[in-house]
């Protein structure tokens, strides 16, 4: 009789483990576009360059063919990774409202991803992507225009402070920028010379565009010739990046523009995580699995920056790189509900040659809080750190 209790409270413990494991709930993912050509055309970029640009089989801003097997590699991956956490079934349809999709109105290309997107989540099940009217912009995108989230002047988006150190790395960026665009434009040849203006003058925010306009036809699959007009390796552009991630950490580090702009999505991506209605568009609810953001590069950037994520994707030279997703997890452990961060991201040759066909995932922690199951945060925690930042009226 003793080895029988003493039996029965063992498998009661071990039911108990089980109940306590942690549990995954729901996911929001927002992820950027796939690969597009520059948003501006051929003739608007060509002071730029001693060369005519390529073509791209798309209109300026576009997602092309290619881009679009980008966005759906990592649907892809994301499926998979939430079939395997029990999220949703593997082979029949989840349950109506379960998967939704919302994406940006405006352009062409994150309409475009977020039906790819929507597509690979659940294949076959006819889960439609829905989006605002291209004007007025939708605030969850574009950010909001009420007076309360008005970013003031005085704390906007200031000039880039540098050390030596980080004014050297651009300013050789940008020689090696000039290099590839018009290498003999500041003696006096064809294209822009930019080189002679200090990273943190003039030049810095269309360096910032270019280097990523080479990323882009790299990414795209062009024959090497028409990467750079043939100038350009994978190196090069590893090289020419740190001007477009230096001009995406002035907006990350501030924090006070930054989340006012982001507002929108931020109340959106709480109150789906909680299994609420979302002001705005996206559908939510208690029955959600998986929501997806289809928008822009700027929105992982003022999602980072107000919800104290930072990344360094390992050997890769764009931490916003076309089809990355930033997503966010809502586990429950023993009654309390927890959100654990996670950056998919395709890297600059998985961009280019499609494989392998599935994109890697880095976890990441909050600042200061990481303190739940998998290193997560409080729920409850994250919503009022961020609230914080917000103010009560920026609607």
């Amino acid at each position: 009789m003793i080895r029988l209790a003493v039996l029965a409270a063992a498998l009661a413990l071990i039911a108990g483990g089980a109940e306590a494991a942690p549990h995954l709930e729901r996911v929001v993912v927002v992820m950027r576009h796939g690969v597009r050509p520059p948003t501006q055309s051929n003739a608007d970029l060509a002071k730029y360059a001693a060369e005519p640009w390529p073509a791209w089989p798309v209109a300026p801003g576009e997602l092309t063919p290619h881009g679009g097997e980008t966005v759906k590699l990592m649907g892809d991956t994301l499926r998979a990774a939430y079939v395997a956490k029990g999220l949703v079934p593997a082979t029949r349809c989840a349950g109506a409202g379960q998967v939704t999709v919302w994406a940006d109105g405006t352009d062409q290309r994150t309409r475009r991803t977020g039906e790819i997107l929507a597509e690979a989540l659940q294949p076959g099940c006819g889960v439609k992507t829905a989006w605002a009217a291209p004007q007025p912009r939708d605030p969850i995108f574009g950010g909001s225009t009420s007076d309360g989230c008005k970013v003031d002047a005085a704390h906007g988006y200031a000039p880039p402070t540098l050390s030596p150190e980080d004014l050297g790395r651009l300013n050789a960026a940008t020689a090696r920028l000039q290099a590839i665009f018009a290498p003999t434009a500041c003696q006096g040849g064809p294209g822009m010379c930019f080189a002679s203006a200090p990273a943190d003058k003039g030049f810095f925010p269309q360096t910032a565009g270019l280097a990523e306009d080479l990323l882009l036809e790299y990414a795209d699959g062009k024959p090497m010739g028409e990467v750079g007009w043939g100038r350009a390796t994978a190196a090069d552009i590893a090289a020419t990046l740190p001007l477009h991630e230096a001009a995406f950490g002035r907006i990350h580090d501030n924090v006070y523009a930054s989340s006012r702009r982001g507002a929108p999505m931020t109340r959106a991506i709480l109150a789906a995580l909680a299994g609420e209605p979302a002001a705005g568009g996206p559908q939510s609810g208690p029955e959600l699995k998986i929501l997806g953001l289809a928008g822009h590069d700027t929105n992982l950037v003022f999602m980072a920056s107000t919800f104290g994520l930072t990344w360094t994707l390992p050997g890769e030279p764009d931490g916003t790189a076309p089809s990355t997703a930033l997503v966010f997890e809502l586990w429950t452990d023993a009654g309390h509900r927890y959100v654990r961060p996670v950056i998919y991201y395709e890297t600059l040759e998985q961009l280019r040659t499609l494989s392998p066909a599935r994109a890697e995932a880095l976890p990441l922690r909050f600042a200061g809080c990481a303190d739940g199951p998998m290193a997560s945060c409080a729920y409850e925690t994250v919503k009022q750190r961020v609230e914080a930042l917000i103010p009560s009226d920026c609607v």
